[in-house]
């Protein structure tokens, strides 16, 4: 019995035999039965890698959100000192399930907090969303530098003639107005303008109340 046990374990062999009549090779192959405990297994271990990968694909689509407008990244639930700005359509990866005060922190593309009101699920239509229509929105928002002098105008981080540079555009350069429009005016009088393109930022449009203004509508 031990004897017939031990070829039962064994790897599929082939033997050779010659035929006593005629030295005819013929061909004889042991085949190891399969256990159906080894099967069981196997199949719980597919199913459960199968479930794993499953619930990965699940986790990343309900962390995975983009950007509906362009706006930028914050080190901490306000929208002062940006660190990073954020294209229309840009995913970021969310690293809690709820937002506090309007505000929700991100794991990627870096660390930080960004206003709810900017995202939508990965991959959902933003037609019900606050986002232009991309047929007339762009020829609307256009606008070319009218600044003749050769320094160009700076795009900042935020409204002030003191924030961080993050770009620049010159003389009959276009440029897009974020959507909706904003515009703000600081204690100077000096109005600023929202960008989404080239770069997502604030850029000066100069003195309105005295006609005299950075940026004009595209012809």
């Amino acid at each position: 019995m031990n004897r017939i046990g031990a070829l039962r374990k064994s790897i599929p062999l082939v033997a050779l035999f010659l035929s006593a009549g005629g030295g005819i090779p013929v061909m004889a192959t042991l085949v190891t039965s399969v256990s159906p405990g080894n099967i069981s297994v196997s199949s719980e271990v597919s199913l459960s890698q199968d479930r794993e990968k499953l619930q990965l694909a699940q986790r990343v689509a309900r962390e995975c959100r983009q950007v509906t407008q362009s706006t930028f990244i914050y080190p901490q639930r306000s929208n002062i000192e940006p660190v990073r700005a954020l294209q229309v359509d840009e995913r970021v990866t969310l690293a809690e399930e709820n937002g506090k005060g309007g505000w929700i922190a991100i794991s990627s593309p870096i660390s930080g907090f960004v206003q709810i009101d900017y995202l939508k699920r990965c991959g959902v239509s933003s037609g019900s969303l606050n986002t232009p229509p991309r047929n007339v929105s762009t020829s609307n928002r256009c606008r070319r530098v009218s600044y003749t002098a050769p320094e160009g105008l700076t795009i900042r981080e935020r409204p002030d003639q003191n924030s961080r540079r993050v770009g620049g555009v010159f003389y009959d350069e276009q440029v897009t107005l974020s959507y909706p429009p904003e515009f703000k005016t600081d204690n100077d009088g000096r109005e600023w303008a929202r960008l989404a393109l080239p770069t997502p930022g604030w850029v000066s449009n100069g003195y309105p109340r005295g006609g005299d203004l950075n940026l004009e509508a595209c012809r």
